[in-house]
């Protein structure tokens, strides 16, 4: 399957922005997309890029119908991981194996890079999905057996505290 992934370039930068947007319209959140194109260009392709990017590419027709976008992370604990911020598959071609072959495709980036893990969001409650991951053996990390979360700091209260340094 990894004749259907290939590296999002920078010529591809505004079919990445629509099909982001595909997504929000999926989980009903377009609302909360605040980044352009611009921006985008700037992060993948900037002089000091902050995240990386791959289309699925359905091999019979050369149609683009999926992408994930990473970045690196650091934990004390673990090790240098990659961190997915989106995997997105239409919904017209779920189940075909190209979600596989993103996920595969960065498992690979991991095992000759040295980075000890990947990890991303998803929504226990999208029983399919979690079962899918689950599948690939992803599991939801625990401390003494609690849950992780993530915390944000955003707007206002972002600008309050970098304000007291």
């Amino acid at each position: 399957m990894a004749h259907m992934i290939r590296p999002v370039t920078a010529e591809d930068v505004t079919l990445l922005h629509t099909m982001v947007h595909g997504m929000a319209e999926n989980e009903e959140a377009t609302q909360q997309i605040s980044t352009d194109e611009d921006e985008l260009r700037r992060a993948l392709f900037g002089p000091h890029p902050v995240a990386w990017a791959h289309f699925a590419v359905d091999d019979k027709t050369d149609e683009i119908v999926g992408y994930t976008l990473w970045a690196l992370v650091y934990s004390t604990w673990r090790g240098t991981a990659i961190h997915i911020d989106d995997i997105y598959v239409r919904e017209d071609v779920v189940g075909r194996g190209f979600d596989t072959a993103l996920l595969s495709t960065l498992a690979a980036l991991c095992a000759t890079r040295g980075y000890r893990h990947m990890q991303w969001w998803g929504r226990v409650t999208n029983e399919p999905t979690a079962a899918f991951y689950r599948s690939l053996g992803a599991e939801i990390p625990s401390v003494q057996g609690k849950e992780l979360t993530v915390f944000r700091l955003s707007g206002e209260p972002l600008a309050d505290l970098g304000r007291q340094a």
